[in-house]
């Protein structure tokens, strides 16, 4: 019996899956300690529409 060819994932596969969390692990950074920065951002809250 020959040994089988293991499954690995492409390396583009795995560098965009470590810079995907190395973002998130930066932005949860960011916000424990610059919080004015992300709590002057919109958040996208309902406004009242206009009646014309």
């Amino acid at each position: 019996m020959e040994p089988k060819k293991k499954n690995k994932p492409n390396s583009l596969v795995i560098i965009l899956f470590a810079l995907v969390v190395l973002m998130i692990i930066i932005y949860f950074i960011l916000v424990m300690f610059f919080p004015t920065v992300f709590s002057n951002l919109n958040t996208g809250d309902l406004q009242p529409v206009p009646n014309k």
